[in-house]
Parts: C-alpha cells; structure tokens; sequence
C-alpha cells in the first residue's frame, strides 16, 4: 500500500497492493488500487492474479468492497454495486459503453470481456464524476483489455503469452492467447479467449442442469502514439454458443456480435492552447442474439409451449471531451452520445401461426454534455462536476398471431393500446455532483462525496407491451409489463471515505446513504388483459412497471496487513441495505453482508505463494414481498490456492475453490427454471461444489 500527500492539485493517491496467490518471482501481479484523487475513487482488480475457477469476469467484483454479481449462468454475471445492479450501473469495455442485445440481458455487458484478456476491471468507488459514463445513479466499472505496450525501441520485437486453465468441477477449460508485434511508435495486437464446460456440480454431488456453457472472443487492435498523439483502432466478435441460463426462461442457441472503434489522445503543447489535452472514442457494435426453451433443457410436454427468440440490436457510442489548464485547476468539458436500437421476435418452430413481435424499431438514444472542475480551497481538493442528458425513446408498431383464443384476444387489445398510444418519449435530466477531500496526517485522508445522479427507463420497463418475464436480468420469475408513462428515476448521495495507512497496515472505509425518487419496481398490475395473459401462461398475475421511492445505504471496506516479511493478510466486507420508502417492503435481490479474508505466504525466494481464503456471507432475511422473494441462508466456504514460478516466462497456479464442497446457495442466485435437474424448479440455484483447477501461462 502507498499513500503520499503532494501539492494540492494531486492530494491523495492511496495505493493498496494486496499480495496475490499469483504472483511473478515476488512481485505480486494482483493490484488492488484505490485513488482518492483526482476525486474518483478507483479499485482495480487483476484478473491474471485471482484464483478465479470461472472464466466470468463478474467474479472479480466480490474482490472489491460494496461489488458483486447476480449469476444466471455461468458467463452472464451481471454487476451489481451498493444494492443497484443492471442497467443502474454503467459498464463500459474500455471507453466504449456496452450493448447487452438481449432483452433478458444472457449477453451481460462483462460476458463481451472474458477474464482472462482483461488487464483490468475497475470500479469507480463511491459516486461517479460526471465525465465518466452518461447515466451511473447505481455507479461505473470499465473493464479494460490487456493488448499489450509499446516498446521503448525503433525495431520491431514480438511479445504475448499464452495461458490455458482446466478445472474438473464441468470439464470446464479456458484458453487465452496475447500477441504484440510493437515497437516505440507502432503496435498491433491480437487477442483471443476459448471458454467451455459442461453442467457444473453443487456441493453434495448434485448436477445443476442447464449450467454448460461455450464462448468465443476475438479481438485486433492497431495503435500508433507520437509524444503528444496515441490512437489505437480495433475490432472485435463475440460468439457464444449452447449455453445454459438456468434462471431465464430460455437458453443461449446463440450470440454473434461484431464490434469496432476507435480511440484518440492529444496533448496541444506549443499551440496557443498550450496544456490542452483533447480525448475521443467512437464505437459500434452489432449483436444477433437466438434463444429458445427446448435446445438444451428438457423441452415442454406440449408443442404449443416451445418458443424461440430472435432478437437484434445496434449501437453507435462517441465521446469527446477537452482538458483545460487554469490558473486555479483544471477544467474538462464534453460531449458523449449512445444510439441504440432492439428488435425481438418470439416465435414457436412447431407452428408458423404464432409470432409474437415484442420489440419493434425500438430506439434509445443519449446525448450528454458535462464540465467537470477540478481544484483547490486551502487543505481540500474538491470537484465540482455538471451534466445534462437528453434521453429519446421510441418503438414501432406491435403485434401477436397465433394464441389461443381468449389470451389471443386479450394480446390484442395490449398491442392495440400500446400502437394507439403516444411512444415518442423525451426524458431531460440534470446530474450533479461535488467531491472533497483532505489529508488528516500522513497516514490519514478524508473523502467526502455528494451526488444527485439520474437515470431515465429501459426500453424493456417502457415498452414490453405484453406481460413476459423480460426483465433484463432481474431473473425472479415472474412476468412484467412496461409503462409508457413512468418518470426517470432520481438518487440523492452521499458517501464519506477514510483512508489509513501505516507501514504495516491499511484500510479503506467508507459509509454511503442514498435516496432514490421515483424508483421504477414491478407492482402489482390492474390491467385485465395483462392479468389474464399472465395468468394463462404463469399462473400467477403480471407486474407492472412503476415509480415507488426507496432507500439504500451500508458501509464497506478493504483493508490489508503485513504480518512479517513472509506473511500477510487482507480482506473485504460489505453491507447494504434496500428498502422502499412508500411502503414498508425491501428491495429485491439485495446482496446479504458479507466478506472475503485470505492469508497468504510467500518465502524468502519469492518463487512460490500459498493462500488460504475464507469467504463468508450472512442470511438476507430483508426480502422483497412484492414479487415473492425467498430468503436466504448465510454461508461460508474455504478456497486455497498457489502460484509458483518455474522460470521467468512460466508460471503455473493450481488451487481448490470450496475445499469442503459444501453446499449453498448465493442470495444473488437466480433461481431454477430447468425441471431435469438436481435442483428443484423454483430452489435457488446452488454454488460451485469443489472445483480444482490447475494452469499455466507461458509469456514471450
């Protein structure tokens, strides 16, 4: 851990290095880094470090204080933070915001970025600034790809590394290839994942049906730098194929998405904007994404219940923004805009009458403009930061054929209100926040963060027309119809950090509070024709999208202690808690308090590190009652791992993730929807039994 204290302008910089089991001849590969300056708190996490028995970069964020992921399946973790998970938090793959072209979210925004080829995932702690994502009332992460550096050379020299990981719990394997041709002005960069496994097994020898999973993803990059100028322009494809999603109504037959982009940095030194900096990125990406109920889960007794899915989506996403030097700190100013269109077709491949067009010609787009200044009063640096977004949302027409008669009728009527209704939406928000913070001592610094962030709907709350458990993502069963007339949700924050660092120990706390107004949840529906489509093909009634008020706040923290020149220790706990303010009820899948606690030991020669992890979570009895959510039991497994160094270029790791195979069940799991399988339909979906994995990498 490293914390100095500078000129004003660069007040705090704390650095926690937790010593990894993965580590390269003593230097530890896994950095846990936080910044408190320039005022946007950071925790970056390694994949390459962390003994991740899942190919799911969603993992790495029960690494990070107040992070987690709700799993429905084995590669679609979706990120959740401080209680706000989907689309609340902002994910981005370098500088370019993510398309999910799944309406149910199976393509989660980190399934496009496979841990192995990341270099990093980082969370922006606490509220975000302004000029990092468009809509982040629920927080930001960027997952950024490892392509490699230039060299310090004028020749050309070939660099990379190639790593494979098998793990016995689901025949499970991971293959990724980095290879960099560079030198001090050019570079081109090639990148690859393979991921694939068969049905995992829960503690107790039960199989989890519908878990197997297989992926593919590729990515060429080319960057070219000079002392003021660095571009780099990719391109990219995701394939996903026959993988399982246990807790949606449906599978991934497919996923094939292309993306490209590129990115600009310019310093404008000796011009008369002289210590201007300028950024920009561009990005595009296309995604044909097919589902159905019957390819890799026991099909329905009846033909008349198959159903497939096809469903698009394209974005078109740019950024720019300039760095103006002041007399007193620095200005940034900006402009950023995301365009996206979704098209879903749901179909029955046993009969060419039914069609249901359930999203048509949908169109979100955001335009944003932002300034952000950063600066100095006295001891405090603080950054003040401004941004208005204008949100546009619109759909085609809509329609059903091929139902049964009196769910015919009722589908009718649905799509024929939502046709004749106004769906030329437009949503102005204003974003603000202020950040302070001081060093106390040498060893101790104080973070303040005050925020209004907010975010106006998803296409799918706004315009899913006919009652469908199309959520994206929420994965609790039941079925939800949108609301062309719901209002834009608005959080009012506040968090406060301490940071403590001596030689020995540090720690990182920080507490947050936030109000959300007009919090959009599913409440019961008092339309008859969407009760009673729901209730013929549920069994129970539709949800209905509104605006209710709630609350979350909690507390959480990293910390790490050097017990001697051979061991150390660190750890991370969470808490939150969501509840809704309108009414008395609590928020749904709501991560219970836990935390992670890991010893680990390095000998003198630095060639070998052992760990042994602990990782506990309590019971969340503050469950949601409006949609039936089940609580949960607490749990805790043991994982211990190594990593040693053969030769400079080689390293191996091997470890054992729930040494005592116990069962659980996480409360952010979703639950189980495949009825051949070990788990019972409706039973929330089990933990990894144990799982030993063993690779190895061999760098170039």
């Amino acid at each position: 851990m490293h914390v100095k204290t500078v000129s004003a302008f660069t007040v705090l910089s704390m650095a926690i290095s937790a010593t990894s089991a993965f580590a390269d001849h003593g230097h530890a590969i896994e950095e846990i880094t936080i910044q408190a300056f320039p005022l946007a708190s950071q925790i970056d996490s390694s994949p390459r470090s962390n003994p991740l028995h899942s190919p799911d970069s969603a993992e790495l964020l029960k690494r990070i204080p107040g992070a987690n992921n709700n799993a429905n399946g084995v590669i679609t973790g979706i990120a959740q933070y401080r209680g706000m998970y989907g689309d609340r938090v902002s994910v981005k793959l370098d500088q370019a915001p993510t398309l999910s072209g799944g309406p149910n979210a199976m393509d989660s925004p980190l399934a496009y970025a496979p841990a192995g080829l990341l270099q990093e995932l980082t969370v922006y702690r606490g509220i975000t600034p302004v000029s990092q994502a468009q809509e982040s009332i629920g927080g930001h992460m960027v997952a950024q790809f490892n392509r490699g550096t230039f060299s310090s050379e004028t020749e050309f020299g070939l660099s990379g590394f190639v790593s494979a990981q098998l793990t016995d719990n689901g025949s499970q394997s991971s293959t990724d290839t980095q290879v960099v041709v560079a030198n001090n002005q050019h570079k081109l960069s090639f990148l690859s994942a393979h991921n694939e496994g068969d049905n995992v097994e829960a503690g107790n020898n039960k199989t989890v049906a519908g878990s197997q999973h297989q992926r593919d993803r590729f990515d060429l990059a080319y960057g070219w730098k000079s002392d003021a100028t660095e571009i780099t322009v990719f391109a990219g494809q995701l394939d996903i194929s026959d993988s399982g999603t246990p807790a949606l109504a449906m599978d991934i037959a497919s996923v094939e998405t292309d993306l490209a982009g590129m990115t600009l940095s310019t310093d404008l030194n000796g011009t008369y904007l002289n210590g201007t900096s300028i950024n920009m990125a561009v990005a595009w990406a296309d995604v044909t994404h097919s589902m159905d109920n019957f390819s890799l889960r026991t099909a329905p007794p009846m033909t008349m219940n198959y159903r497939s899915n096809l469903a698009t989506a394209d974005n078109l996403s740019w950024s720019l923004d300039a760095q103006l030097p002041l007399s007193f700190g620095e200005l940034k100013v900006g402009t950023d805009g995301n365009l996206s269109s979704h098209d879903s077709t749901i179909t029955n491949p046993t009969n060419e009458m039914f069609q249901l067009l359930n999203f048509n010609a949908t169109q979100r787009d955001t335009l944003g403009l932002f300034a952000e200044l950063n600066g100095d009063i006295g001891d405090w640096g603080y950054q003040a930061g401004i941004r208005q977004n204008r949100i546009t949302m619109d759909s085609g027409d809509v329609s059903s054929s091929g139902m049964m008669a009196m769910m015919g009728d009722a589908a009718n009527m649905l799509a024929m209100q939502f046709n004749q209704a106004d769906r030329n939406l437009n949503y102005d928000t204003t974003d603000l926040v202020l950040k302070f913070n001081r060093s106390l001592d040498p060893e101790t610094a104080l973070t303040i963060d005050l925020g209004i962030k907010n975010r106006a709907p998803s296409y799918q709350e706004t315009f899913l027309w006919l009652p469908l458990p199309i959520t994206a993502g929420l994965a609790d069963g039941r079925s939800y119809v949108g609301n062309l007339s719901l209002k834009h949700e608005t959080a009012s924050e506040i968090s406060i950090g301490l940071s403590k660092k001596t030689d020995r120990f540090s720690i990182y706390p920080q507490i947050f509070y936030r109000q959300i107004d007009d919090y959009i949840q599913g409440v019961a529906s008092t339309s008859m024709p969407a009760n009673m489509v729901s209730n013929m093909m549920s069994g129970a009634a539709a949800l209905s999208y509104e605006n209710t008020d709630a609350e979350i706040y909690g507390a959480d923290a990293n910390w790490n202690y050097r017990i001697n020149h051979n061991w150390s220790a660190d750890g991370v706990v969470s808490y939150v808690r969501g509840k809704r303010t309108d009414i008395a009820d609590d928020l749904y899948r709501i991560a219970p308090a836990n935390g992670r606690f890991s010893l680990r030991y390095q000998p003198d020669q630095g060639s070998l590190q052992l760990m042994l992890e602990s990782v506990i979570y309590a019971r969340q009895k503050h469950v949601a009652s409006y949609n039936n959510e089940a609580k949960s039991s607490g749990f805790g497994i043991i994982n211990i791992g190594a990593n040693w160094s053969l030769s400079k270029n080689i390293q191996m790791r091997a470890g054992v993730k729930n040494l005592f195979d116990r069962f659980y069940a996480a409360h952010l799991s979703g639950r189980n929807r495949i009825g051949d399988s070990d788990i019972a339909l409706g039973e929330a979906i089990p933990g990894l039994g144990r799982a030993v994995y063993l690779s190895m990498a061999i760098n170039f």
